[in-house]
């Protein structure tokens, strides 16, 4: 057997050498397949196949509350240290806080940095160490003790230049210094894409009160402990909170989401979608080598024929020429791998991936393992149909025949190529359709309405250290100055600052109002945004009713945030700490939410023991993304935030009055000026802020887009290909119509006919499956519907254009067929 197998191997490698054309298209339509697959499942590999990276990664799970408002959040600080204290299903479970940023000094120019916050046991919780240094220890996120630091290696390389003896330097962050004590291995990168890691304060002042959410928390259940339970455990810990603590804590529950899970998100679906697509274009490459092979195994009837009289068998024929093809697909693989590392390196380059994997994205041995194995399933796929053909003789017909018959082209052949090129067209198609209709999506995102201005605006981030800026005065000192430069700058049309922008999400909470019970007022959580003002004239949101801030409303509420900030305030219960009365400018959902029968202007909400009355309302700002209806949203004086220093980053909003780039060196002037320390982050046009919510949709469409393109490219040349072996075939038929007096026109159509009937089957194949899987993609489409008519009227029309097209030329060699060349053609 192994001495048959080398023989064959052999002569493949002679008969491929001796048709180098012919081996290098089918090599090179193969390595195009292969090495978009190849790296498309090396994207999947990693995010969603391989095991997280982490010591017993199957039993980590994310910790979550739930509340009366559908999906999960954060964990309350003191709920979290109860459910550590109390729980019986965890070996372990660490905190940590959302990204934040802060200055950094001490490594150049002051610059932003991206910060996560972990309690002392979240790196041993995982099971990671670090690749230089240690990891926290034991009680160094106390308060006071917390003055240590871990770099991620991008960080270290970037800023330190990879030196081995970083380890002991130290660095400041918001103006506190800092002592580095680890690098993270170049792999790691949860939770999110962190620039440093320090211990979180475990004191009871960080931790905050209840109701306030904003812990994340990770758990390791004990051996044998499965997720139900550690969900059952934890929710009887949240039933038995709400009973101890019914005013913060009631209908707050518990839920666990494997952490694998949790960090794929809903990336799930569109990389299935996408290694779907990819799968086809390769389904489509591999039908169209399968019509080469069949029209190449045409012109080898002879030679088989010849072997057969000789006494091979058919299953030996049929092993020759399959190793031929596995030999083909099998160099295609090889070659597919430059590819692949392109491909790879374009998505990763791009930014396009839609999450961040625990696992680094890379094409290793399982990856090429994966590769091997397309090949040979590519291989047996495309040459068994020709092989199977080709084995099917009539010795004494095909040894008589000194070439191809001219019956060779009909029959099983025949009818064998044009269900490969309809499939290849009904394959191209689906494809097509889904890519027109996330373009279509994608059009009707670039034209929905944000409710805000975009043109001549510009943003930019600044964070104050609380080290410097210990006051409420203080504070608002600097962002008042910082606000009178700006306003006298050339080329400033009007300045403003803002706690949150628009399509970046935000912070949010509920509200009690009056004569509406609680059960109807928690079920809406309402978006919080701290503006100083002209915030909504910079900005253009319409002023439906009612008035702007002004100056005596942030002075009101800088004296609020004042007796805030006063020592001992939290430590008060709730019902003892002073009251106050803000006002406040809501959206029209919001008006619309709570008052829907009745005027909103001057009604009072209530948030603890915070009192506001609306003074104006104004027309809805999409707050999370494109996508999103309207949210009721809140705006308040912007002095109420500076009564809480952790609350972030603040954003400095420019109109211009020419380019709004030309406005970005003003910003940053000014706040050096004010304080040199400070580092200017997150410098954005109003365009950029929307093209940047419009990532995912443009790399998904992008993406699916090639891919249908591709396949459609492939589609054509297989109907090119099988139209011109037809030309080829029938020349003397053509030319004998000719000689009886048909016309070229007559011909012309008979071959683009033929095309045409090709091309309208594979299309209506096309549209009966676009339609049955465009239902995967209807939570990705945005104001088109999954069925629509425009978009697959013009994806048939394109598909049998191009089709059609490709039969031109073909068609047009068989009307110039001289009828005395083609007679005498045998």
């Amino acid at each position: 057997m192994w001495q048959g197998l080398i023989q064959d191997v052999r002569y493949a490698c002679r008969r491929l050498a001796n048709h180098p054309g012919f081996s290098l298209l089918v090599v090179a339509i193969l390595a195009l397949g292969i090495g978009a697959n190849t790296s498309m499942f090396s994207v999947v590999d990693a995010v969603l196949m391989r095991p997280l990276p982490f010591h017993e990664p199957e039993r980590l799970l994310q910790l979550f509350e739930t509340e009366s408002a559908a999906g999960s959040y954060p964990l309350t600080g003191q709920d979290y240290l109860d459910w550590r204290a109390q729980n019986r299903a965890f070996e372990d479970i660490s905190a940590y806080s959302y990204q934040k940023s802060m200055n950094a000094s001490g490594t150049g120019e002051p610059e932003r940095v991206n910060v996560v916050e972990t309690q002392a046991n979240f790196f041993s919780l995982l099971g990671v160490q670090p690749a230089a240094g240690r990891s926290f220890a034991a009680g160094e996120d106390a308060e006071g003790k917390n003055r240590v630091v871990l770099l991620s290696y991008g960080f270290w390389q970037s800023h330190f230049g990879g030196q081995r003896d970083t380890v002991g330097k130290s660095m400041e962050l918001n103006g506190a210094a800092y002592q580095i004590v680890g690098i993270m291995p170049a792999w790691y990168r949860i939770p999110g894409s962190a620039d440093v890691w320090v211990p979180i304060d475990m004191s009871p002042k960080y931790m905050g009160p209840r109701g306030e959410h904003h812990l994340r928390a990770i758990g390791r259940m004990k051996a044998g402990v499965s997720v139900q339970q550690a969900e059952s455990d934890l929710k009887g810990i949240a039933a038995r909170l709400e009973q101890q603590f019914p005013d913060s804590n009631g209908k707050v529950g518990a839920t666990v989401e494997p952490l694998r899970e949790a960090l794929v998100g809903d990336s799930r679906e569109s990389l299935y979608i996408l290694l779907g697509a990819v799968a086809l274009v390769l389904l489509i490459a591999c039908a169209n080598v399968a019509n080469l092979m069949l029209a190449r195994a045409a012109g080898r009837r002879r030679e088989v024929a010849v072997r057969a009289a000789m006494g091979a068998g058919r299953t030996r024929l049929v092993r020759q020429l399959l190793t031929e093809s596995v030999l083909l697909s099998f160099l295609g693989g090889a070659l597919g791998i430059a590819p692949a590392y392109g491909c790879l390196g374009i998505l990763m380059g791009a930014g396009v991936i839609p999450v961040q994997p625990a696992n680094p994205i890379a094409i290793n041995s399982g990856v090429l393992l994966f590769t091997l194995l397309v090949s040979l399933t590519v291989g047996i796929v495309f040459g068994l149909a020709p092989a199977y053909q080709a084995s099917r003789i009539n010795l004494n017909d095909d040894l008589k025949a000194g070439r191809t018959p001219a019956g060779a082209a009909a029959g099983g052949g025949r009818l064998l190529r044009d269900a490969l090129v309809a499939g290849e067209i009904a394959l191209s198609l689906t494809l097509l359709a889904g890519a027109g209709l996330l373009l279509r999506t994608f059009a009707n995102l670039r034209q929905a309405d944000v409710g805000t201005r975009a043109e001549s605006m510009i943003a930019a981030s600044v964070l104050l250290p609380d080290g410097s800026y210990r006051s409420v005065d203080t504070r608002w000192n600097f962002f008042r100055r910082l606000l009178d430069g700006l306003g006298s700058a050339p080329g400033v049309k009007a300045a403003v600052i803002s706690t949150e922008l628009p399509l970046e999400g935000g912070n949010n909470g509920y509200v009690t109002v009056d004569g509406l019970s609680t059960e109807s007022t928690q079920n809406s959580l309402v978006e919080w945004n701290y503006v100083t003002p002209n915030y909504f004239r910079a900005l253009g949101i319409p002023m439906r009713e009612g008035r702007d801030f002004g100056g005596e409303d942030l002075a009101a509420s800088a004296d609020a945030a004042r007796k805030v900030e006063a020592p001992g305030f939290w430590d008060l219960p709730q019902s003892e700490r002073p009251k106050f009365e803000i006002p406040a400018v809501i959206n029209q959902s919001m008006a619309r939410r709570f008052w829907p029968n009745q005027p909103a202007m001057g009604q009072v909400f209530h948030q603890e023991n915070i009192s506001f009355r609306v003074i104006g309302i104004v027309g809805d700002v999409k707050v999370w993304n494109l996508r999103q209806s309207p949210m009721p949203q809140a705006y308040f004086p912007f002095t109420m935030a500076l009564a809480f220093p952790q609350g972030g980053p603040v954003n400095i909003v420019v109109q211009s009055q020419g380019k709004p780039e030309d406005v970005a060196g003003v910003i940053r002037s000014q706040v050096r000026a004010l304080d040199s320390s400070l580092a200017v982050a997150r410098m954005r046009t109003m365009n950029q802020i929307v093209a940047e919510s419009l990532t995912d949709t443009s790399y998904q469409t992008a993406l699916l887009g090639t891919f249908a393109g591709l396949a459609l490219l492939l589609a054509a040349m297989g109907i090119y290909g099988v139209m011109s072996y037809v030309v080829s075939q029938r020349t003397n038929e053509f030319g004998i119509r000719m000689a009886l007096g048909a016309r070229p026109l007559t011909v012309l159509r008979m071959v683009v006919g033929q095309g045409t009937r090709l091309a309208a089957i594979g299309s209506a194949a096309g549209l009966v499956a676009a339609l049955a899987l465009s239902g995967v993609l209807r939570k990705m489409l945005y104001g088109v519907d999954a069925a629509d008519p425009a978009t697959f009227v013009i994806v048939i029309a394109a598909t049998l254009a191009i089709c059609m097209a490709a039969c031109a030329i073909p068609a047009r060699r068989a009307a110039r067929v001289d009828p005395l060349v083609a007679l005498r053609y045998e």
